[in-house]
This record gives structure tokens, sequence and C-alpha cells, in this order.
């Protein structure tokens, strides 16, 4: 009988290396929900923090 796993299996593929604008892209999503969630708890700060 035929051994159930073939000892030459292929390599599994490299991790591809994110570039800088997918940390980019999660830093403007954090921003965004931290806004809102100053804007909802304290109204008055969050004016203040307009340039």
């Amino acid at each position: 009988m035929a051994a159930a796993s073939s000892p030459d299996k292929a390599p599994a593929a490299p991790v591809a290396k994110r570039d800088r604008t997918h940390y980019l892209y999660i830093a403007v999503i954090i921003a965004v929900a931290l806004g809102i969630a100053v804007g909802l708890a304290a109204p008055d700060f969050a004016v203040e923090l307009k340039p």
C-alpha cells in the first residue's frame, strides 16, 4: 500500500510584505473612529480641537 502523504511537498508561499499604504489606511480608519468617539463623548472638547 502506498504512503498516505508524499515526502516532497511544495514549500509554503512566503508571506507578502505589505507596503506602507496599508498601514496608512489602517491609521486613517483608527483616526476617524477616535474622532467620532471624542465627538460623541465630549462634544465641547472636540470643538476646541478644531484648527
